[in-house]
């Protein structure tokens, strides 16, 4: 297992390791792709969470937009697809996700045990009545995935924490990780995760681990991914401690009321001026969505202009 800083550098990495070294080529669903088995990873600094890759055209709106609806519990693909449509195309029932990984964590959920508990409740509960537990694991996808998902069958396996020597340790198992459209976006969210856990916990934040069952790429990104892999970009930046208690609803409203604005209501001075006391995590996710508004009325400049604001001179890296 190769061990990394921060993600930058394992993402990098693992995508010269695909191009280069790739175990197969197969097709799945008749899709040619390169593939590696097993591969595993891990991070020292989990708040090193974003990929700093210019080639990536990594989506800093769209990292806070499903952070937030993994946060909410929210499973609305209309929710979802304001930020990224391909979500109306893959839903069982027309209405919902079955990835939507926070609809599994923070409520009950048909799929697991038949709803009878909440996730996050149990692994908290479960650590602070052990804190040298084993038992803390959170389950994504269940034996009910296989029979009765057909377009949206989860990629993720489970989440198991651990506390040790005081820090918050997470391991990921996953199935399947699509090296450009999902790991991208899959670490960021899941050590976000795991430091709003730790937070709930009072511990520290440990390393985060990382297992792809199979890590892989589709013919379609074989550019993308050659770029990744020849990147020099000398820039990596880790997030500052989110809040203590993480302010999902505050951000849901915000998001609410951004999503209503129109292209008058959206002056810059006004959604880059935070409010009194107001933490810097949340002055930074409303700039970042009403970036992303700006953007649906073809605002380019404008919203660049906005992003530049944020307090996490972090986010000013990414174009979009």
């Amino acid at each position: 297992m190769r061990t990394y800083d921060n993600f930058t550098e394992a993402y990098v990495d693992l995508c010269r390791t695909l191009r280069d070294k790739s175990d197969f080529e197969s097709a799945p669903r008749g899709m040619k792709i390169k593939e590696k088995l097993g591969v595993q990873f891990r991070i020292r600094d989990p708040r090193n969470r974003l990929p700093y890759v210019a080639a990536r055209n990594f989506s800093v709106s769209y990292f806070v937009a499903e952070s937030l609806w993994y946060m909410s519990g929210n499973n609305s693909t209309e929710w979802i697809s304001r930020y990224a449509p391909f979500w109306k195309d893959i839903s069982d029932d027309g209405s919902s996700a079955n990835s939507a990984y926070g609809a599994r964590i923070f409520k009950r959920h048909p799929r697991i045990a038949d709803g009878a508990y909440v996730q996050w409740e149990y692994v908290k509960e479960e650590l602070k009545r052990d804190p040298d537990s084993r038992r803390a694991v959170i389950h994504i996808r269940t034996p009910d995935d296989s029979i009765y998902a057909t377009k949206d069958v989860p990629c993720t396996l489970s989440l198991q924490f651990f506390i040790r020597n005081g820090d918050l340790h997470l391991h990921v198992s996953m199935r399947s990780s699509d090296i450009i459209l999902g790991i991208a976006y899959d670490v960021p969210a899941f050590t976000l995760i795991q430091e709003v856990l730790a937070n709930e916990l009072g511990t520290g934040l440990g390393e985060y681990v990382h297992t792809s069952n199979s890590l892989h790429c589709y013919e379609r990104d074989f550019e993308t991914l050659s770029a990744i892999a020849d990147s020099d970009d000398d820039y990596c930046l880790p997030m500052a401690p989110i809040p203590r208690e993480f302010p999902t609803a505050v951000l849901m409203e915000t998001e609410r009321s951004v999503s209503r604005m129109n292209l008058d209501s959206l002056n810059i001075t006004d959604w880059s001026t935070p409010t009194t006391d107001e933490d810097p995590l949340v002055s930074d996710w409303r700039i970042i969505l009403a970036s992303a508004r700006l953007r649906k009325f073809r605002q380019r400049e404008t919203a660049q202009a906005l992003l530049q604001k944020t307090n996490f001179r972090g986010y000013r890296f990414f174009d979009r």
